[in-house]
């Protein structure tokens, strides 16, 4: 949603919207379902030829293939501004009464064993400059070079006001 308002503006993201369902665009409930049953790049073999998942997917294909592949069968859309650069956080909330545990637990998730370990298991790149990235992760992910962007203000003014756009439209 993101993308296609940094690529739209305000007064035609939702008309690039439009336009994908009534090209029948299928939204699913989760990404499992997207990706391992409507998708037919994956092992899921459905009928749907595109996406929206990680640029890390095509190292998981690899990884996870049975029989092992050489080559990713699938790929990432990762040209400039063409995709969205998601940051995932950990905070600690004002006034827990476990300040000091959560403070330990904000620390072991920035400790260098627990970002070497996360490639492989979440499929997403470590925060932690100097963490090492497993041989098998490199393979395939596509990074991209100029993800779209928006001002964090923007988005935080209209968030709410566009994802109830976008669910009259898309799922009403």
């Amino acid at each position: 949603m993101l993308t296609t308002i940094a690529a739209f503006g305000e007064n035609g993201w939702l008309d690039w919207w439009g336009a994908m369902k009534e090209n029948g665009v299928v939204i699913v409930t989760d990404w499992e379902t997207a990706y391992y049953t409507n998708f037919s790049g994956s092992s899921g073999r459905g009928p749907q030829p595109m996406v929206v998942s990680y640029a890390s997917s095509p190292a998981a294909e690899l990884i996870y293939s049975d029989p092992k592949l050489d080559e990713s069968p699938t790929a990432s859309i990762v040209a400039d501004d063409t995709c969205w650069r998601q940051i995932e956080f950990a905070g600690i909330l004002k006034g827990t009464p476990n300040r000091e545990l959560a403070e330990k637990f904000i620390d072991f998730l920035l400790s260098k064993d627990f970002q070497e370990d996360m490639p492989l298991q979440m499929f997403v790149f470590p925060v932690l400059n100097g963490a090492a990235v497993p041989e098998d992760f490199t393979k395939a992910p596509q990074i991209p070079a100029k993800p779209a962007s928006l001002d964090p203000a923007l988005i935080a003014e209209n968030r709410d006001k566009w994802v109830q756009e976008w669910t009259l439209l898309m799922l009403k």
